[in-house]
């Protein structure tokens, strides 16, 4: 009888216990996307104040990426990112070539003698880039 006492109160306890976790991790979920959209924002605003601060003249140095419209490193990364972002969502797979295509609608111009090849390597270096399967070209952008 004291077996059957000391079960059910410790699964009563499981219990408890486990809408805790549930609660916790709904909790997390929010908060995540709440953190994710407050990153966009400022990346957003970040970019805005330099792009500013260059208009105004009151930029500490002019950046060397500014001088060239054409895509390259980080910079190609984070345009790449924020295009799929936008046109597809964080969950949407996507081959590179269809990508680099979506970038390119947008006007932008990747550098490289194989804009195509830029292109792919710098996808392939990004944490924020989840790649689907061995040799298939299919990405997928990470949650941050």
């Amino acid at each position: 009888m004291a077996s059957s006492n000391l079960t059910s109160e410790l699964l009563h306890e499981r219990g408890v216990l486990a809408q805790g976790v549930a609660a916790q991790r709904d909790q997390l979920n929010r908060l995540r996307l709440i953190a994710e959209g407050l990153e966009e924002r400022l990346t957003h605003d970040e970019r805005l104040l330099r792009e500013l601060d260059g208009v105004l003249g009151i930029a500490a140095q002019l950046q060397l990426e500014s001088l060239d419209e054409r895509l390259r490193g980080q910079r190609l990364e984070e345009v790449a990112i924020a295009v799929l972002r936008e046109d597809r969502g964080l969950d949407h797979v996507v081959h590179y070539r269809e990508w680099f295509d979506l970038v390119r609608a947008r006007g932008h111009h990747v550098s490289g003698k194989n804009p195509l090849g830029t292109f792919l390597a710098q996808i392939n270096r990004s944490p924020a880039v989840e790649r689907i399967g061995r040799r298939t070209g299919r990405y997928r952008l990470l949650a941050a």
